[in-house]
């Protein structure tokens, strides 16, 4: 049934956004361009097949490290957002009502609890836990969130502790929270949509930094680095021209 009802949802979402109201023309920004980012997410195998796949390969390099002795405890360190939930049907009614993106509006969904867990997250997580393994949550989630972001774990079943949610404090960057789990524990993996959840090389840098700096860290993906996969939003938005008209999008990839 929440199969059925998401595939509605994502085709109200089209059909809104693809109207010609005088609401969804507005300038200088629309999200027009993450309509087909948001049907993808919800709807297709695909999205899902590679969330598990994330997963299942997490678990067989988890169980190779779990063979080997540490002096210290062992952490796995998670993103929350489109890591280990899925905020995907708070965006998609923020464009199907032309709502643009911001803190209130996410504050507002964060209350709700209403995330779901991404495909294969929650086993992960259960999995590693039964094997003594400390779960870090490293998230730009704010501080007063973490109440409701802790109730909407409780909800799906998704094992986490008040002490070991790192929210956001002064800097969006992840690097100090990072240093300072680091210094508590082996960190096994590092987990994320987004590749400033996993190192500092990857932050204030442009696009063609990034991608370089990929290739720089080919051999960490899989092994150190397990990425999940979100077309909805991220760094590489900043590419984009700021008015995301559709003939300037173009311009950017044509």
């Amino acid at each position: 049934m929440k199969s059925i009802n998401a595939f509605f949802f994502c085709a109200i979402l089209v059909l809104s956004s693809c109207s010609g109201n005088s609401v969804n023309q507005r300038e200088p920004y629309t999200r027009e361009y993450q309509v087909g980012a948001y049907l993808w997410f919800q709807t297709s195998g695909e999205y899902r097949a590679l969330c598990y796949q994330a997963y299942n390969l997490a678990r067989l390099r988890l169980d190779r490290d779990l063979e080997d002795k540490h002096n210290r405890k062992r952490a796995l360190v998670f993103d929350i957002d489109e890591t280990v939930l899925d905020n995907s049907f708070g965006g998609a009614f923020e464009i199907k009502n032309h709502l643009d993106w911001d803190q209130d509006s996410f504050n507002r969904w964060v209350k709700q609890r209403a995330s779901e867990a991404i495909p294969g997250a929650k086993e992960f997580i259960k999995y590693a836990v039964s094997r003594q393994v400390e779960v870090i949550y490293i998230s730009n989630r704010l501080s007063t969130q973490k109440e409701d972001t802790l109730e909407n774990f409780k909800r799906l079943g998704i094992p986490a502790k008040p002490e070991n949610l790192y929210f956001l404090s002064n800097d969006w960057s992840k690097e100090v929270r990072r240093v300072e789990v680091l210094k508590k524990y082996d960190v096994v993996m590092f987990f994320g949509d987004n590749l400033g959840d996993f190192h500092k090389d990857w932050d204030s840098k442009t696009s063609d930094e990034r991608r370089a700096l990929v290739d720089s860290h080919q051999q960490d993906f899989g092994e150190k680095f397990i990425v999940l996969p979100n077309p909805l939003y991220g760094d590489w938005e900043k590419s984009l021209p700021k008015s995301k008209k559709r003939s300037d999008l173009l311009k950017t990839v044509l």
